[in-house]
Protein backbone atom coordinates (compact mmCIF):
# COMPACT_ATOMS: atom_id res chain seq x y z
CA UNK A 1 0.00 0.00 0.00
CA UNK A 2 1.91 3.60 -0.91
CA UNK A 3 1.99 5.64 2.35
CA UNK A 4 2.64 8.91 2.76
CA UNK A 5 3.39 10.97 -0.62
CA UNK A 6 0.67 8.90 -2.60
CA UNK A 7 -0.39 11.62 -4.86
CA UNK A 8 3.51 12.13 -5.80
CA UNK A 9 3.88 8.85 -6.34
CA UNK A 10 0.77 7.75 -8.54
CA UNK A 11 2.45 11.10 -10.72
CA UNK A 12 5.56 9.71 -11.24
CA UNK A 13 3.74 5.85 -12.06
CA UNK A 14 1.58 7.66 -14.43
CA UNK A 15 3.81 9.11 -16.21
CA UNK A 16 6.58 6.30 -16.61
CA UNK A 17 2.96 4.78 -18.27
CA UNK A 18 3.41 4.74 -22.29
CA UNK A 19 1.68 3.50 -25.03
CA UNK A 20 4.01 1.05 -26.12
CA UNK A 21 7.14 1.30 -28.37
CA UNK A 22 6.85 2.94 -31.85
CA UNK A 23 7.93 0.23 -34.18
CA UNK A 24 9.59 1.73 -37.69
CA UNK A 25 9.32 0.04 -41.07
CA UNK A 26 6.64 -0.34 -43.49
CA UNK A 27 3.24 -0.95 -42.20
CA UNK A 28 -0.19 -0.83 -42.83
CA UNK A 29 -2.18 2.23 -41.58
CA UNK A 30 -4.88 -0.62 -40.41
CA UNK A 31 -2.06 -2.40 -37.99
CA UNK A 32 -0.84 0.92 -36.72
CA UNK A 33 -4.66 2.30 -35.82
CA UNK A 34 -5.18 -1.26 -34.54
CA UNK A 35 -1.84 -1.34 -32.27
CA UNK A 36 -2.78 2.14 -31.07
CA UNK A 37 -5.94 1.41 -29.42
CA UNK A 38 -4.52 -1.74 -28.09
CA UNK A 39 -1.95 -0.21 -26.09
CA UNK A 40 -4.48 2.72 -25.77
CA UNK A 41 -6.56 0.82 -23.63
CA UNK A 42 -3.76 -1.04 -22.01
CA UNK A 43 -2.22 2.73 -21.07
CA UNK A 44 -5.69 3.71 -19.44
CA UNK A 45 -5.89 0.33 -17.55
CA UNK A 46 -2.43 0.60 -16.20
CA UNK A 47 -3.13 4.18 -15.25
CA UNK A 48 -6.81 2.74 -13.63
CA UNK A 49 -4.47 0.32 -11.45
CA UNK A 50 -1.86 2.74 -10.87
CA UNK A 51 -4.74 5.11 -9.11
CA UNK A 52 -6.62 2.08 -7.16
CA UNK A 53 -2.77 1.59 -5.14
CA UNK A 54 -3.24 5.08 -4.30
CA UNK A 55 -5.64 4.60 -0.93
CA UNK A 56 -6.81 8.36 -1.68
CA UNK A 57 -8.06 7.80 -5.38
CA UNK A 58 -8.98 4.00 -4.41
CA UNK A 59 -10.94 5.30 -1.01
CA UNK A 60 -12.90 8.22 -3.01
CA UNK A 61 -13.93 5.60 -6.07
CA UNK A 62 -14.87 2.99 -3.29
CA UNK A 63 -17.19 6.09 -1.96
CA UNK A 64 -18.67 7.08 -5.33
CA UNK A 65 -19.61 3.28 -5.82
CA UNK A 66 -21.10 2.95 -2.99
CA UNK A 67 -23.27 5.97 -3.49
CA UNK A 68 -24.69 4.31 -6.18
CA UNK A 69 -25.33 1.13 -4.55
CA UNK A 70 -26.98 2.67 -1.87
CA UNK A 71 -28.84 4.87 -5.03
CA UNK A 72 -29.57 2.07 -6.71
CA UNK A 73 -30.85 -0.51 -4.24
CA UNK A 74 -32.93 2.22 -2.05
CA UNK A 75 -34.81 2.95 -5.94
CA UNK A 76 -35.48 -0.93 -6.31
CA UNK A 77 -36.57 -0.79 -2.62
CA UNK A 78 -39.37 1.36 -2.70
CA UNK A 79 -40.17 0.35 -6.14
CA UNK A 80 -40.87 -3.11 -4.41
CA UNK A 81 -42.29 -1.59 -1.23
CA UNK A 82 -44.62 0.22 -3.55
CA UNK A 83 -45.81 -3.01 -5.28
CA UNK A 84 -46.03 -5.03 -2.18
CA UNK A 85 -47.56 -2.74 0.50
CA UNK A 86 -50.64 -0.66 0.74
CA UNK A 87 -49.65 3.27 0.18
CA UNK A 88 -50.84 3.69 3.38
CA UNK A 89 -48.59 1.40 4.81
CA UNK A 90 -45.41 2.58 2.52
CA UNK A 91 -46.17 6.28 3.80
CA UNK A 92 -46.42 5.51 7.45
CA UNK A 93 -43.30 3.64 6.69
CA UNK A 94 -40.95 6.20 5.07
CA UNK A 95 -42.34 8.76 8.08
CA UNK A 96 -41.32 6.81 10.58
CA UNK A 97 -37.85 5.82 8.82
CA UNK A 98 -37.38 9.14 7.89
CA UNK A 99 -37.86 10.16 11.16
CA UNK A 100 -35.66 7.46 12.80
CA UNK A 101 -32.85 9.00 10.21
CA UNK A 102 -33.55 12.54 11.25
CA UNK A 103 -33.09 11.66 15.28
CA UNK A 104 -29.77 9.30 14.52
CA UNK A 105 -27.96 12.17 12.59
CA UNK A 106 -28.88 15.16 14.73
CA UNK A 107 -28.05 13.09 17.92
CA UNK A 108 -24.13 12.31 16.34
CA UNK A 109 -23.06 15.52 16.88
CA UNK A 110 -20.65 15.60 14.03
CA UNK A 111 -18.61 12.71 15.33
CA UNK A 112 -18.89 10.55 11.92
CA UNK A 113 -16.81 13.98 10.39
CA UNK A 114 -14.67 13.95 13.30
CA UNK A 115 -13.57 10.09 13.09
CA UNK A 116 -12.87 11.26 9.41
CA UNK A 117 -10.63 13.99 10.36
CA UNK A 118 -8.77 12.77 13.31
CA UNK A 119 -8.38 9.05 12.91
CA UNK A 120 -6.04 8.63 10.19
CA UNK A 121 -3.33 9.54 13.14
CA UNK A 122 -4.98 8.52 16.30
CA UNK A 123 -2.69 5.76 16.59
CA UNK A 124 -3.23 4.14 19.29
CA UNK A 125 -5.89 5.48 20.76
CA UNK A 126 -7.98 5.07 17.54
CA UNK A 127 -10.00 2.66 19.40
CA UNK A 128 -10.85 5.17 22.66
CA UNK A 129 -12.18 7.31 19.76
CA UNK A 130 -14.32 5.23 17.70
CA UNK A 131 -15.55 4.39 21.41
CA UNK A 132 -16.24 7.27 22.43
CA UNK A 133 -18.08 8.10 19.68
CA UNK A 134 -20.27 5.33 19.85
CA UNK A 135 -20.84 5.76 23.11
CA UNK A 136 -21.92 9.55 22.48
CA UNK A 137 -24.15 8.66 20.10
CA UNK A 138 -25.87 5.67 21.21
CA UNK A 139 -26.37 7.62 24.79
CA UNK A 140 -28.30 10.93 22.61
CA UNK A 141 -30.44 8.85 20.20
CA UNK A 142 -31.71 6.87 23.18
CA UNK A 143 -32.73 10.34 24.95
CA UNK A 144 -33.77 11.65 21.58
CA UNK A 145 -35.95 8.71 19.92
CA UNK A 146 -37.90 8.22 23.81
CA UNK A 147 -39.01 11.59 23.68
CA UNK A 148 -40.02 11.23 19.92
CA UNK A 149 -41.45 8.14 20.75
CA UNK A 150 -43.50 9.64 23.58
CA UNK A 151 -44.76 12.10 21.66
CA UNK A 152 -45.99 9.68 19.04
CA UNK A 153 -47.52 7.17 21.99
CA UNK A 154 -48.81 9.72 24.20
CA UNK A 155 -49.77 12.73 22.67
CA UNK A 156 -50.95 11.36 19.72
CA UNK A 157 -54.56 9.88 18.63
CA UNK A 158 -54.57 6.08 17.96
CA UNK A 159 -56.27 6.89 14.95
CA UNK A 160 -52.87 9.57 13.80
CA UNK A 161 -50.86 7.69 11.18
CA UNK A 162 -48.00 8.07 13.27
CA UNK A 163 -48.89 7.24 16.69
CA UNK A 164 -47.31 3.85 18.10
CA UNK A 165 -47.30 1.23 20.48
CA UNK A 166 -45.03 0.85 23.42
CA UNK A 167 -43.80 -2.34 22.04
CA UNK A 168 -42.99 -0.61 18.53
CA UNK A 169 -41.53 2.28 20.61
CA UNK A 170 -39.40 0.28 21.94
CA UNK A 171 -38.12 -1.26 18.47
CA UNK A 172 -38.03 2.51 17.24
CA UNK A 173 -35.23 3.25 20.17
CA UNK A 174 -33.18 0.59 19.34
CA UNK A 175 -33.18 0.61 15.95
CA UNK A 176 -32.21 4.63 16.15
CA UNK A 177 -29.25 3.71 18.53
CA UNK A 178 -28.41 0.83 16.62
CA UNK A 179 -28.33 2.90 13.34
CA UNK A 180 -26.39 5.70 14.69
CA UNK A 181 -23.87 3.22 15.36
CA UNK A 182 -24.05 1.45 11.52
CA UNK A 183 -23.12 5.15 10.55
CA UNK A 184 -20.43 6.10 12.62
CA UNK A 185 -18.84 2.58 11.60
CA UNK A 186 -18.36 3.71 8.24
CA UNK A 187 -16.73 6.91 8.95
CA UNK A 188 -14.31 4.65 10.81
CA UNK A 189 -13.68 2.64 7.97
CA UNK A 190 -13.08 6.03 5.90
CA UNK A 191 -11.19 7.55 8.32
CA UNK A 192 -8.87 4.03 8.33
CA UNK A 193 -8.22 4.34 4.81
CA UNK A 194 -10.94 1.31 4.57
CA UNK A 195 -13.24 2.71 2.12
CA UNK A 196 -13.23 -0.05 0.11
CA UNK A 197 -15.51 -2.17 2.52
CA UNK A 198 -18.31 0.37 2.55
CA UNK A 199 -19.97 -0.36 -0.77
CA UNK A 200 -19.67 -4.49 0.35
CA UNK A 201 -21.45 -3.51 3.22
CA UNK A 202 -24.03 -1.38 2.30
CA UNK A 203 -24.53 -3.68 -0.73
CA UNK A 204 -25.52 -6.28 1.88
CA UNK A 205 -27.27 -4.42 3.20
CA UNK A 206 -29.54 -3.36 0.53
CA UNK A 207 -29.89 -6.78 -0.67
CA UNK A 208 -31.08 -8.25 3.09
CA UNK A 209 -33.65 -5.22 3.70
CA UNK A 210 -34.87 -5.85 0.59
CA UNK A 211 -35.49 -9.36 0.44
CA UNK A 212 -37.05 -9.04 4.15
CA UNK A 213 -38.98 -6.97 2.62
CA UNK A 214 -40.66 -9.55 0.15
CA UNK A 215 -41.00 -11.70 2.99
CA UNK A 216 -43.16 -9.46 5.84
CA UNK A 217 -45.32 -8.58 3.07
CA UNK A 218 -46.29 -12.06 2.80
CA UNK A 219 -47.10 -12.43 6.77
CA UNK A 220 -49.53 -10.57 8.85
CA UNK A 221 -46.43 -8.42 10.12
CA UNK A 222 -47.48 -4.61 11.17
CA UNK A 223 -44.63 -2.10 10.27
CA UNK A 224 -43.62 -4.23 7.97
CA UNK A 225 -41.56 -1.49 6.02
CA UNK A 226 -40.11 0.11 9.32
CA UNK A 227 -39.02 -3.53 10.00
CA UNK A 228 -37.74 -4.30 7.00
CA UNK A 229 -35.30 -1.28 6.95
CA UNK A 230 -34.20 -1.46 10.41
CA UNK A 231 -33.45 -5.32 11.52
CA UNK A 232 -30.92 -6.17 8.81
CA UNK A 233 -28.73 -3.20 10.42
CA UNK A 234 -28.28 -5.27 13.55
CA UNK A 235 -27.18 -7.99 12.07
CA UNK A 236 -24.58 -6.28 10.10
CA UNK A 237 -23.16 -4.68 13.01
CA UNK A 238 -21.22 -7.26 14.70
CA UNK A 239 -19.13 -8.42 11.24
CA UNK A 240 -18.18 -4.91 10.89
CA UNK A 241 -17.09 -4.39 14.00
CA UNK A 242 -14.78 -7.42 14.58
CA UNK A 243 -13.42 -6.22 11.56
CA UNK A 244 -12.95 -2.89 12.50
CA UNK A 245 -11.71 -3.88 16.22
CA UNK A 246 -10.19 -7.00 15.29
CA UNK A 247 -8.11 -6.14 12.20
CA UNK A 248 -8.40 -2.93 10.78
CA UNK A 249 -7.68 -0.49 14.11
CA UNK A 250 -4.58 -2.77 15.24
CA UNK A 251 -3.38 -2.50 12.11
CA UNK A 252 -3.86 1.09 11.92
CA UNK A 253 -2.33 1.14 15.22
CA UNK A 254 0.75 -0.40 14.37
CA UNK A 255 1.41 1.17 11.49
CA UNK A 256 1.15 5.47 13.33
CA UNK A 257 4.57 6.05 13.08
CA UNK A 258 3.25 9.57 14.96
CA UNK A 259 0.74 9.48 16.09
CA UNK A 260 -1.73 13.05 17.47
CA UNK A 261 -5.06 12.52 19.06
CA UNK A 262 -6.71 15.67 19.67
CA UNK A 263 -7.11 17.11 23.13
CA UNK A 264 -10.48 17.11 24.94
CA UNK A 265 -11.09 21.22 23.76
CA UNK A 266 -9.74 20.56 20.79
CA UNK A 267 -12.11 17.68 19.77
CA UNK A 268 -15.17 19.66 21.74
CA UNK A 269 -14.53 22.65 19.76
CA UNK A 270 -14.09 20.65 16.64
CA UNK A 271 -17.60 19.01 17.04
CA UNK A 272 -19.47 22.24 18.06
CA UNK A 273 -18.47 23.94 14.96
CA UNK A 274 -19.04 21.07 12.68
CA UNK A 275 -22.50 20.57 14.14
CA UNK A 276 -23.98 24.04 14.32
CA UNK A 277 -23.01 23.55 10.37
CA UNK A 278 -24.67 20.40 10.16
CA UNK A 279 -27.63 21.59 11.99
CA UNK A 280 -27.95 24.33 9.34
CA UNK A 281 -27.29 22.03 6.39
CA UNK A 282 -30.32 19.90 7.40
CA UNK A 283 -32.41 22.87 8.11
CA UNK A 284 -31.88 23.11 4.30
CA UNK A 285 -32.27 20.09 2.87
CA UNK A 286 -34.99 18.61 5.35
CA UNK A 287 -37.25 22.01 5.92
CA UNK A 288 -37.46 23.33 2.18
CA UNK A 289 -39.54 20.50 0.50
CA UNK A 290 -42.27 22.04 3.82
CA UNK A 291 -41.71 24.72 2.66
CA UNK A 292 -42.06 24.67 -1.10
CA UNK A 293 -45.58 22.88 0.09
CA UNK A 294 -46.67 25.60 2.42
CA UNK A 295 -45.90 28.64 -0.57
CA UNK A 296 -46.76 26.62 -3.56
CA UNK A 297 -48.90 23.65 -2.72
CA UNK A 298 -48.41 20.04 -2.52
CA UNK A 299 -48.39 19.58 -6.37
CA UNK A 300 -45.13 21.31 -6.69
CA UNK A 301 -43.72 19.68 -4.11
CA UNK A 302 -44.12 16.34 -5.83
CA UNK A 303 -42.46 17.92 -8.76
CA UNK A 304 -39.56 19.37 -6.61
CA UNK A 305 -38.82 15.34 -5.40
CA UNK A 306 -37.08 14.24 -8.45
CA UNK A 307 -35.01 17.55 -8.78
CA UNK A 308 -33.76 17.21 -5.43
CA UNK A 309 -32.75 13.68 -5.29
CA UNK A 310 -30.49 14.21 -8.37
CA UNK A 311 -29.45 17.01 -6.51
CA UNK A 312 -28.34 15.02 -3.64
CA UNK A 313 -26.96 11.94 -5.42
CA UNK A 314 -24.52 15.07 -7.18
CA UNK A 315 -24.12 16.10 -3.90
CA UNK A 316 -23.20 12.93 -2.64
CA UNK A 317 -20.60 12.27 -5.39
CA UNK A 318 -18.62 15.53 -4.40
CA UNK A 319 -18.70 14.89 -0.79
CA UNK A 320 -17.25 11.30 -1.65
CA UNK A 321 -14.32 12.65 -3.19
CA UNK A 322 -13.90 15.03 -0.38
CA UNK A 323 -13.92 12.47 2.78
CA UNK A 324 -10.91 10.95 1.11
CA UNK A 325 -9.36 13.94 0.58
CA UNK A 326 -9.97 14.74 4.33
CA UNK A 327 -8.61 11.51 5.31
CA UNK A 328 -5.70 11.69 3.63
CA UNK A 329 -4.37 15.31 3.93
CA UNK A 330 -4.82 14.48 7.57
CA UNK A 331 -2.16 11.90 7.21
CA UNK A 332 0.53 13.92 5.56
CA UNK A 333 -0.81 17.49 5.85
CA UNK A 334 2.12 19.01 4.53
CA UNK A 335 0.96 18.21 0.99
CA UNK A 336 -3.08 18.53 1.49
CA UNK A 337 -2.97 21.57 -1.43
CA UNK A 338 -1.10 19.28 -3.63
CA UNK A 339 -4.45 16.20 -2.56
CA UNK A 340 -6.84 18.88 -3.05
CA UNK A 341 -5.85 19.89 -6.54
CA UNK A 342 -5.93 16.41 -7.39
CA UNK A 343 -8.92 15.73 -6.11
CA UNK A 344 -10.65 18.79 -7.86
CA UNK A 345 -9.67 17.37 -11.34
CA UNK A 346 -11.19 14.24 -10.58
CA UNK A 347 -14.31 16.04 -9.80
CA UNK A 348 -13.61 18.20 -13.29
CA UNK A 349 -13.74 14.59 -14.88
CA UNK A 350 -16.31 12.81 -13.14
CA UNK A 351 -18.94 14.69 -10.93
CA UNK A 352 -19.38 18.01 -13.66
CA UNK A 353 -19.68 16.23 -16.28
CA UNK A 354 -22.58 14.20 -14.66
CA UNK A 355 -24.04 17.42 -13.71
CA UNK A 356 -23.82 18.80 -17.37
CA UNK A 357 -25.36 15.80 -18.94
CA UNK A 358 -27.97 15.60 -16.30
CA UNK A 359 -28.98 19.26 -16.81
CA UNK A 360 -29.54 18.82 -21.13
CA UNK A 361 -31.22 15.35 -20.33
CA UNK A 362 -33.80 16.73 -17.62
CA UNK A 363 -36.35 17.30 -19.73
CA UNK A 364 -36.69 13.33 -20.97
CA UNK A 365 -34.91 12.15 -17.08
CA UNK A 366 -38.03 14.12 -16.15
CA UNK A 367 -40.66 12.58 -18.84
CA UNK A 368 -40.04 8.97 -16.77
CA UNK A 369 -42.18 10.78 -14.01
CA UNK A 370 -45.12 12.20 -16.06
CA UNK A 371 -45.46 15.15 -18.47
CA UNK A 372 -46.29 17.57 -15.44
CA UNK A 373 -42.66 16.70 -14.35
CA UNK A 374 -41.41 17.61 -17.45
CA UNK A 375 -43.18 20.91 -17.59
CA UNK A 376 -42.54 22.30 -14.20
CA UNK A 377 -39.32 21.11 -13.07
CA UNK A 378 -37.07 21.05 -15.97
CA UNK A 379 -35.58 24.31 -15.30
CA UNK A 380 -35.61 23.91 -12.11
CA UNK A 381 -33.34 20.64 -12.17
CA UNK A 382 -31.16 22.48 -15.06
CA UNK A 383 -30.50 25.02 -12.07
CA UNK A 384 -29.58 22.71 -9.66
CA UNK A 385 -26.84 20.78 -11.61
CA UNK A 386 -25.47 24.11 -12.72
CA UNK A 387 -24.89 24.31 -8.68
CA UNK A 388 -22.54 21.58 -8.85
CA UNK A 389 -20.08 23.77 -10.49
CA UNK A 390 -19.85 26.29 -7.86
CA UNK A 391 -19.97 24.41 -4.87
CA UNK A 392 -16.63 22.81 -5.38
CA UNK A 393 -15.22 26.43 -4.13
CA UNK A 394 -16.92 25.83 -0.74
CA UNK A 395 -16.22 22.08 -0.27
CA UNK A 396 -12.87 22.30 -0.51
CA UNK A 397 -12.87 25.60 1.38
CA UNK A 398 -14.47 23.42 4.13
CA UNK A 399 -11.71 20.82 3.60
CA UNK A 400 -9.16 23.24 4.97
CA UNK A 401 -11.20 24.68 7.64
CA UNK A 402 -11.60 20.88 8.69
CA UNK A 403 -8.27 19.83 8.13
CA UNK A 404 -7.14 23.70 10.35
CA UNK A 405 -9.97 22.52 13.14
CA UNK A 406 -11.28 25.43 12.04
CA UNK A 407 -15.16 24.34 11.96
CA UNK A 408 -16.59 27.34 13.46
CA UNK A 409 -16.56 28.93 9.83
CA UNK A 410 -17.87 26.09 8.50
CA UNK A 411 -21.02 26.77 10.70
CA UNK A 412 -21.06 30.64 9.80
CA UNK A 413 -20.64 29.59 6.12
CA UNK A 414 -23.05 26.98 6.31
CA UNK A 415 -25.62 29.10 8.20
CA UNK A 416 -25.40 31.46 5.87
CA UNK A 417 -26.05 29.73 2.82
CA UNK A 418 -29.23 28.09 4.79
CA UNK A 419 -30.47 31.55 5.16
CA UNK A 420 -29.80 32.57 1.51
CA UNK A 421 -31.40 29.26 0.46
CA UNK A 422 -34.58 29.68 2.36
CA UNK A 423 -34.92 33.08 2.63
CA UNK A 424 -34.23 33.42 -1.47
CA UNK A 425 -36.86 30.44 -2.01
CA UNK A 426 -39.91 31.85 0.01
CA UNK A 427 -38.97 35.72 -1.47
CA UNK A 428 -38.83 34.41 -5.23
CA UNK A 429 -41.32 31.72 -4.79
CA UNK A 430 -44.46 34.26 -5.55
CA UNK A 431 -42.74 35.83 -8.53
CA UNK A 432 -41.04 32.92 -10.36
CA UNK A 433 -42.25 29.66 -8.53
CA UNK A 434 -41.16 26.60 -8.64
CA UNK A 435 -37.62 27.37 -9.68
CA UNK A 436 -37.32 30.01 -6.88
CA UNK A 437 -35.76 26.92 -5.37
CA UNK A 438 -32.96 26.60 -7.94
CA UNK A 439 -32.21 30.20 -7.63
CA UNK A 440 -31.69 30.36 -4.96
CA UNK A 441 -29.61 27.86 -4.30
CA UNK A 442 -27.43 29.04 -7.00
CA UNK A 443 -26.76 32.16 -5.01
CA UNK A 444 -26.31 30.02 -1.71
CA UNK A 445 -23.28 28.55 -3.55
CA UNK A 446 -22.53 30.79 -6.75
CA UNK A 447 -22.39 33.86 -4.06
CA UNK A 448 -19.96 32.58 -1.68
CA UNK A 449 -17.58 30.57 -4.53
CA UNK A 450 -16.60 34.10 -5.63
CA UNK A 451 -16.00 35.30 -1.93
CA UNK A 452 -14.16 32.53 -1.42
CA UNK A 453 -12.56 31.76 -4.55
CA UNK A 454 -9.10 33.96 -4.26
CA UNK A 455 -8.45 32.04 -1.18
CA UNK A 456 -8.86 28.31 -1.91
CA UNK A 457 -6.97 29.04 -5.72
CA UNK A 458 -4.19 30.37 -3.46
CA UNK A 459 -4.46 27.27 -1.34
CA UNK A 460 -3.93 25.17 -3.96
CA UNK A 461 -1.40 26.47 -5.99
CA UNK A 462 1.15 25.90 -2.25
CA UNK A 463 1.00 22.72 -4.25
CA UNK A 464 2.09 23.03 -7.46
Amino acid sequence: MIQGHGEAEVFARHSAVRSGPVRSGPVRSGRVRSGRVRSGRAGHIARLRGELQVPMYRDAYALMLNTIVNSGLGLLYWIVAARTSSPEDVGRGNALISLMLLVSVLTQVDFGQALIRFLPRAGGDTWRLVLVSYGVAVGLAVLGSAIAMLWCHFLLDPADPLYVSLPFACWFVVSTAVWSVFSLQDSALTGLRASVWIPLENAAYGVAKLGLLVIVAQTSLADGVFTSWTLPVVALLVPVNLLLFRRLIPRHAASSADPQVPSRPVLTRYLAGGYVGHLAGQMSSTFLPVLVVQLLGSAQGGFYLPAQTAFAAMTLLSQAIVSSLVVEAAKDETHAPRYAAAMLRRIAVIVWPAAAVVAVAAPWLLLLFGEEYRENATFLLQLLMLTVFPKVVTSLFNTRCRLQNRTGRIAVLQSLQAAVLIGGTALLAGPVGLTAVGWAALAAEGIPALLLGPSVVRWLRRGA
